[in-house]
């Protein structure tokens, strides 16, 4: 039996991938790779050995690969209903990159490691796939297009590390050579972090990795810039993890362009990790005020020296990324050019279904899933009074919420160990950021556990065990997380409560603090360890204990007999960045008013495989209303991400909208300072065009789409003349026939993101029609001058009229294969299916009012695919008029005319009930030729 999973047969899946996704093959010919029956079969996989260096395998063997793949595309499709993984991009071309399939690739390598950590096939293929596309998005040589500057958004507590460590990898396969990692202010956690990225990326291979720290132009003899390898033929690739910190990255400047000539060679990568932390401007941006660590992360990207000086070099590649899970402040506070503002793409990851998160827990009101898993229980009013006498030291004694909580916790951690569950489990208790209150909370918890009656322990300990175990039962479970990512046999159900009352004695011996042992190492014992994590438990109290959160490592946790159990008091310092080992009992109650804050204190959101059914929360009504709205917030942002994706909008000329509504009127997207230009919008599908603007400079692919665009015009029938002149109009054309008879024979270029993807935006257009009451479309083919008087060479003639060719010229970064010609649509276009009168003077319109003349049309709801032929001879303007304005251009040297598209779908704004949202104000104005076109 030989393991399908194995990098080996990576060559069959690629074989397998390229047949399904490209060439659109069916499940049952792939079965038999395009042959007849079984012996043909055999042959070809023999011929594959044979040819092309596959692996020896049998019959059988591909089968079972085939079913693999099979089972995995049904899930990645559930799982894509649920979560869609989106990419909005500016319209630059993407950088020309593959998988690596070199078993000795750093990737392969990494990926690998991945497998023998037990991760998935599907959350495999997931981690591989966004990789690539925002590798797609990287440019090796920047030296004359400025620094790339990218934003992906992830999941709290969801292995963002993993995708880090994943583009890391292959980037290094693609020759970037040196990575910096941003990451936080807190040294020991960049400890870890600088750790953790070494440990799975070093591995014998083809690359060569070197773990640089603490860099400065003081580094040691060997540790310069200087003394290290950065040529093109080099295998050598060096990280550094550097904390932001002033004097760190100050520090890292000099390193960097002490040697001129290094300098040069280096092609960079910043991962700037919880990027809305620190990095994010706080300065009067009105004032052009900049925060130290904002500015010195600017200059490391903008290739300036830590005084804000030019250079004098660059680096020959600069690669911005910036990671988040919370990313408003990144969004709304500045989009200026040398700023951090992800002008060139936004990208979302895309969670695996063994993730749970807010949608999972908390449910999202008005969906399908609106319930969440029924796992948070209520703080009432007197409970929450009780908390703040115990803060207040007015009383020792816990609210009878806080009991239960931990009657839980001594349930689940004894149902675990019972169950065989070998790793660290946790209780965190977050009612209070002052350290004060940490002490008397975890006082008065010590001195409960110790001095209640066990037998009302046992008793209380068994009524919340019969309570909660029939709250969520497997089959809700399964219910409400219905793509959930593990079979019924792999996840542990509860055990009877008789057979945890052995282990919660032994929880219940004693409570402690984590002991000192006589070698000095951490001593970890079977009972209840109390943590206080704080800054001010740094050391080893007069009892010879650690106070602060330490959990044991690997070896530890081997040697133990049972899973160690620990209840955590603390604040702040358990808000970002720490995960809360096995956390299946959570007290929590905080005050804030700031959703991205409150979003990072959810140490409960991740992944709980071998306790899934074991998690609870405790808060208050409030705070969970508020979890409530950022699970609707989350999930409205990447609809919205997805909807520009869809469009082809850039991140450059459309700022991503972020849900907010007087409902919550107490919260906050983030702090004041982080979102200095935020304005507030209309929360709606407001009009939205894709347009192809680039194309194969290829003979035959040109002439099938002219033949395509020609048959489908003259199966319309007779167009009306518009009001332009210049267009003709059909209208109420049903989009079931755009799309059989245009778009899906039509064949588009590579780099033409959503056409390219024509499923998925069939599926868009078809929610959107009925949410949205959207008419039938309108199409108008539009071109130069009267089309009643058109005559001459320039002249597209069809069965029942003409229209004159349009004049498009290529952008400076074409190539001979492939055609960017920037811009379609010519803005007034929009306007060609206006009934008499309602068309505006060219004087007086602006992008603004495009949608207001529309909207008095009766048009506001009616989408339009309007459709151009590009003269192949069209020359550029002329060069001696160039201005930044008009960036150069060149004559498009096509081989064949070209057929545009461009398609349009307005927002619905008859609703009188006007949601609010905040976007960020770009800094772009619109000029009258960018509305009405340049028709050279």
């Amino acid at each position: 039996m030989i393991n399908i999973h194995l990098p080996l047969y990576d060559q069959c899946r690629s074989w397998i991938k390229r047949n399904r996704e490209m060439k659109m093959k069916d499940w049952d010919s792939i079965k038999y790779a395009l042959r007849s029956n079984e012996q043909e079969l055999e042959d070809f996989i023999q011929q594959q050995v044979d040819l092309n260096d596959w692996p020896e395998l049998r019959v059988e063997d591909w089968l079972e690969i085939v079913e693999s793949e099979k089972e995995a595309e049904n899930r990645s499709i559930a799982i894509s209903e649920m979560d869609h993984a989106t990419t909005v991009i500016d319209g630059t071309q993407d950088t020309v990159v593959t998988v690596p399939e070199d078993p000795r690739s750093s990737w392969l390598l990494y990926k690998k490691h991945l497998i023998n950590s037990d991760w998935k096939e599907e959350s495999l293929k997931e981690i591989e796939k966004s990789t690539i596309s925002i590798l797609k998005r990287m440019n090796k040589n920047t030296t004359e297009t400025g620094p790339v500057k990218g934003l992906v958004i992830g999941h709290v507590q969801s292995g963002k590390t993993a995708n880090m460590a994943a583009l890391m990898a292959m980037a290094a396969d693609w020759g970037w050579n040196f990575f910096i990692v941003l990451s936080g202010t807190i040294e020991n956690l960049r400890k870890q972090t600088q750790s953790r990225l070494f440990s799975d990326l070093n591995h014998p291979g083809n690359i060569n990795w070197n773990s640089l720290e603490h860099l400065s132009k003081k580094s040691p003899m060997g540790n310069r810039a200087q003394d290290l390898r950065w040529d093109e033929n080099s295998n050598m690739r060096y990280m550094t993890v550097c904390l932001k910190n002033a004097g760190r990255l100050k520090n890292l400047l000099e390193w960097m362009q002490h040697d001129p000539n290094k300098y040069k060679q280096m092609k960079v990568m910043i991962i700037d990790d919880e990027a809305d932390q620190a990095s994010v401007n706080t300065g009067d941006i009105s004032k052009k005020d900049r925060k130290r660590i904002n500015q010195l992360i600017v200059n490391l990207v903008e290739g300036k020296t830590h005084k804000s000086e030019p250079c004098g070099a660059s680096v020959q590649a600069m690669n911005y990324i910036s990671y988040t899970a919370t990313p408003y402040a990144n969004f709304l506070n500045e989009s200026s050019v040398e700023s951090l503002y992800p002008s060139n793409f936004i990208r979302t990851l895309q969670p695996s279904n063994e993730y749970f998160g807010p949608r999972q827990i908390f449910g999202i009101d008005e969906t399908d899933d609106n319930d969440g898993l029924n796992i948070v229980r209520d703080i009432n009013k007197l409970d929450l009074e009780q908390i703040k006498q115990l803060h207040n030291q007015e009383t020792n004694i816990i609210p009878q919420s806080m009991q239960e909580s931990i009657c839980w916790f001594l349930c689940a951690a004894a149902a675990m160990r019972v169950t065989g569950y070998k790793k660290p489990i946790s209780m965190l208790v977050h009612t209070s950021q002052q350290q004060l209150h940490h002490q008397q909370v975890s006082d008065a918890i010590s001195q409960w556990i110790r001095t209640e009656n066990r037998n009302n322990l046992y008793m209380l300990c068994e009524k919340v065990w019969d309570s909660e175990t029939k709250e969520l039962t497997l089959k809700t479970f399964r219910e409400r997380y219905v793509n959930y990512g593990r079979s019924d046999s792999e996840i542990n159900n509860y055990p009877m409560f008789n057979e945890l009352l052995s282990q919660i004695d032994i929880l219940l011996d004693d409570i402690t603090n984590i002991p000192l042992g006589d070698d000095g190492e951490l001593q970890y014992n079977s009972h209840l360890h109390m943590c206080i994590d704080n800054c001010a438990n740094n050391g080893i109290s007069d009892e010879g204990m650690f106070v602060r959160l330490a959990y044991p490592d690997s070896q530890k946790v081997a040697a133990m007999s049972v899973a160690p159990a620990f209840i955590v008091v603390g604040g702040s310092t358990l808000s970002r960045g720490l995960t809360i080992e096995g956390l299946v009992s959570t007290y929590f109650l905080r005050s804030t008013c700031q959703a991205d804050s409150l979003m990072q204190m959810g140490r409960w959101f991740g992944y709980r495989k071998g306790y899934e059914l074991f998690p609870r929360i405790w808060m208050t009504e409030d705070t969970l209303n508020k979890f409530k709205f950022l699970a609707s917030l989350e999930m409205e942002l990447r609809q919205d991400l997805e909807r520009f994706s869809v469009a082809g909008l850039s991140p450059a000329e459309f700022g991503p909208r972020i849900k907010n509504t007087p409902k919550v009127s107490w919260l906050r997207i983030t702090s004041k300072n982080k979102m200095q230009s935020a304005i507030e919008i209309e929360y709606d599908f407001t009009g939205t065009s894709s347009q192809t603007i680039s194309f194969d400079n290829d003979e035959v692919i040109l002439k099938d789409n002219l033949e395509v665009a020609e048959s489908f015009i003259n199966g319309l029938g007779k167009g009306e003349i518009s009001d332009l002149k210049s267009a003709y109009v059909w209208r109420n054309i049903e989009f079931s026939k755009i799309y059989q008879e245009l778009l899906q024979p039509f064949r588009f270029q590579a780099g033409a993101r959503v056409f390219n993807d024509l499923d998925t935006f069939a599926k868009w257009v078809n929610k959107v029609s009925v949410a949205e009451d959207l008419k039938d479309w309108n199409v108008i083919l539009a071109g130069l001058g009267d089309v009643t008087s058109v005559n001459g060479t320039a002249e597209w003639r069809l069965k029942y009229g003409s229209v004159g060719k349009i004049n498009r010229s290529r952008k400076i970064h074409s190539n001979s294969r492939v055609i960017n010609i920037g811009v379609l649509r010519a803005p007034k276009d929009v306007f060609a299916d206006l009934p008499p009168g309602f068309l505006p003077k060219k004087d007086t319109i602006n992008a603004v009012e495009i949608e207001k003349v529309r909207r008095e049309a009766g048009l506001d709801r009616t989408p339009q695919l309007i459709i151009y032929r590009i003269n192949k001879d069209s020359k550029a303007r002329d060069q001696s008029q160039k201005s930044v304005d008009k960036p150069v251009r060149y004559d498009l040297d096509a081989v064949e005319d070209i057929i545009g598209l461009c398609l349009i779908i307005p927002g619905n704004r008859s609703n009188g009930k006007k949601a609010k949202a905040l976007t960020v104000k770009i800094n772009k104005t619109v000029t009258v030729d960018e509305i009405w076109g340049d028709e050279e």
